[in-house]
Order: C-alpha cells, then sequence, then structure tokens
C-alpha cells in the first residue's frame, strides 16, 4: 500500500484492497482572489461599436427603403 492508505492486508476483508479516490469531496479554495476587488475598475466601460457592422446596417436600411419603393412602384 502507497501512503499508509487503505488495509494493510485485504486478506480476510472480503475486499480486493482496491483503494478508490473520493470525488465527491471538496477541497478547500486558495484564499487569494484571482480578480481586483476594486470596483471602479468592474464598472461597465462601453465598447466601440464594429465599422464593419455598422456599414452593414447602414447599407441594409437602404435596401429596406428600395425594396419598400419598389413594390410600392409595382402596385401603381
Amino acid at each position: 500500500m502507497s501512503s499508509n492508505v487503505g488495509l494493510t492486508t485485504p486478506r480476510g476483508s472480503g475486499t480486493s484492497g482496491y483503494v478508490q479516490r473520493n470525488l465527491a469531496h471538496l477541497r478547500p479554495r486558495d484564499q487569494g482572489k484571482p480578480y481586483s476587488t476594486d470596483f471602479d475598475s468592474m464598472k461597465y466601460r462601453p465598447r466601440q461599436p464594429d465599422k464593419e457592422i455598422l456599414e452593414h446596417d447602414r447599407k441594409r436600411d437602404i435596401e429596406v427603403k428600395v425594396f419598400e419603393l419598389r413594390d410600392r412602384l409595382e402596385d401603381e
């Protein structure tokens, strides 16, 4: 046996003597926090919008207007 774990000998115990790790055991967490406790740095910082997405939205608005105008002209 290794590290004084388990039975000294499995003879007469009705088991094979195989020792398993307790997977349900929760280890204590480290006391040090991996993040800053400074609340000013944790405030929401707005991100700059992606230029390609803004360009796509602008083109899509134009496309919608063109479709509406085409539909209105076809109805007349």
